[in-house]
């Protein structure tokens, strides 16, 4: 099941005062004119992303904005552990809301349970996907290319993939140590001289696990010393009198198994009289033996206030419990023995590291050998959608060559491009076209949407700078993409309003002395005027209504 956006309701966000919009399945496209407020449709939908939070965003002259989507999510096994992660509970929709507020913190609910900005992202990035010119900047950037590749060739679902980002991080670890050791090293004297000042200190205490609790009960034994005297007297006085409640317990006894010699009933409480005349006589003894051992030693009382108090002044001092006191002491006697044998210590790191580095090595050069193996499946899938696109002469390849580790490995991954037939192929950002770069991005993302095909697709004004054929066979891919999962697109082509399943309109005007945006699904005949309106401008003739009439019957 995919993701769908129900309804969205925006209040007080930049130019939208109050819109409430329903979604539909397929393709929605959003048009309007420069400036109507169709990004910032987009953008309120970013907020429910997890985009962070800004005032700027505010409507002037108000508290705050609060956006709310209803979606439902895809049933999928992420999105689930997500979901029970932040204790949010399984439901058949989702409402997400964010509140921004002038004066305090942004708030963030997921029906009604507030979540952080953080537990957002990691949620909705599996329930939307949003493309952008500014995702398009991101992807010419030769640093994503081995991300695209690596998904692509799934090569994270490989054994030596998890085990090199181990060993990476066994290497790094190990630098890090080495480099502690040499800063160290380097001030090794005042070290030593401070770790076993504190180390003394600590050992001195003669610290022990619960000695603390010990401590306080004790003390509280001598600050109850009187309580406790009188009381035990108390008892040793009743349980010790003429007519105590043994002797009691004794003689009721002995006329219980009389009676029972007449009535068998009285038979039953003898035992229980029995047990209670030999537990007063165990706590009769006890009494005696606690009243006799009971005492109050003045000297005992002072030294053990004065050892509590130590180690409270050691604990204020090193800002740690006790137990935490215990383990810096270990800690510390460890750090001592590395630095009085420090070259002992290098040499075992650095072998330590060498092992490690050989064990990355391996690893990563069997990624390599993976990437340069497998590249050339993701390579003639992008040929062939750029071809699909109207580029037939286009070219593409991948070039992996071996760089520095990283944690991907050692691979230094670069896409290279040729628009044209005979021209040589370039680095993916020194495209100059944005028709161009429009259509390798949408071969792109035409690719990897199938990845997370369950999600909510946003294509934000990815359709720059074509127009004529190669925006009639964008068009057909956006319709395309939109049959397995929901679509919304930005944009300024007709072809594509011509696909569209549901067209939105968004326009502004002004109010009082403020501009408002608003926001309409268009009936048929809207529909035509405004396609019309895309194809010619402002001036729409009987001509341009017809043409636009022919655009729409053409894409059926």
């Amino acid at each position: 099941m995919v993701t769908l956006l129900i309804r969205l309701n925006i209040k007080n966000f930049a130019v939208l005062k109050n819109i409430e919009l329903e979604f539909n399945n397929g393709l929605t496209v959003i048009s309007g004119e420069s400036g109507a407020g169709k990004s910032m449709i987009i953008e309120a939908i970013r907020y429910l992303y997890g985009k962070r939070a800004s005032v700027e965003d505010i409507r002037f002259e108000t508290e705050g904005a609060v956006i709310e989507g209803v979606f439902d999510f895809p049933e999928s096994r992420e999105v689930r552990k997500l979901l029970a992660e932040n204790d949010i509970p399984q439901e058949e929709l989702y409402i997400v809301r964010r509140e921004i507020m002038q004066n305090r913190k942004s708030i963030i609910k997921i029906n009604s349970r507030m979540i952080t900005l953080g537990a957002l992202r990691n949620i909705m990035n599996e329930v939307i996907s949003i493309h952008s010119q500014s995702s398009q900047n991101e992807a010419l950037e030769y640093g994503m290319h081995i991300v695209y590749l690596d998904r692509f060739i799934g090569i994270h679902e490989e054994e030596k993939y998890k085990l090199y980002k181990e060993s990476y991080k066994k290497f790094k670890a190990l630098e890090e140590k080495i480099q502690d050791l040499e800063y160290k090293d380097r001030n090794r004297m005042q070290q030593l001289e401070l770790y076993r000042h504190q180390y003394d200190e600590l050992s001195s205490m003669g610290l022990v696990h619960g000695e603390e609790e010990q401590l306080e009960e004790e003390i509280s034994y001598f600050n109850n010393y009187e309580k406790i005297h009188d009381t035990l007297s108390i008892m040793r006085t009743q349980l010790d009198s003429e007519y105590s409640p043994q002797v009691m317990l004794y003689e009721i006894h002995k006329s219980i198994e009389t009676m029972s010699k007449f009535d068998e009933t009285y038979t039953a409480f003898t035992e229980t009289i029995l047990e209670s005349y030999h537990l007063l006589n165990e706590l009769d003894s006890k009494v005696s033996g606690d009243l006799s051992n009971v005492d109050y030693d003045e000297g005992t009382y002072n030294e053990k206030q004065l050892r509590l108090a130590s180690i409270n002044n050691l604990k204020r001092k090193y800002n740690k419990t006790t137990e935490e006191l215990i383990d810096l002491r270990e800690s510390l006697n460890e750090d001592i023995m590395q630095l009085e044998n420090i070259a002992q210590s290098f040499e075992k790191l650095e072998s330590e590291k060498s092992a490690a580095l050989d064990e990355m090595e391996k690893l990563a050069s069997f990624l390599q050998n993976y990437r340069v193996e497998r590249k050339h499946f993701l390579e003639n899938r992008i040929k062939k959608e750029l071809h699909d696109l109207d580029m037939p002469d286009a070219d593409f390849e991948i070039e992996v060559k071996e760089g520095t580790f990283n944690q991907r490995g050692y691979s230094d991954v670069k896409f290279l491009f040729s628009p044209n037939k005979g021209e040589p192929l370039k680095s993916m950002n020194s495209i100059a076209s944005g028709g161009e770069i429009s259509r390798v991005m949408l071969a792109l993302r035409t690719i990897f949407t199938e990845f997370d095909r369950h999600s909510l697709l946003i294509l934000d004004e990815i359709d720059t700078g074509v127009s004529g054929a190669v925006a009639t066979k964008m068009s057909e891919k956006m319709k395309l993409l939109s049959k397995a999962r929901q679509v919304l697109v930005i944009s300024h082509l007709p072809q594509a309003a011509a696909v569209a399943d549901n067209h939105l309109y968004v326009s502004k005007k002004t109010m009082g002395a403020r501009t408002v945006s608003t926001a309409e699904y268009l009936d048929e005949s809207a529909h035509v005027y405004e396609i019309a309106r895309m194809m010619s401008g402002s001036d729409v003739t009987d001509a341009a209504l017809e043409n636009a009439k022919t655009l729409i019957e053409g894409q059926k």
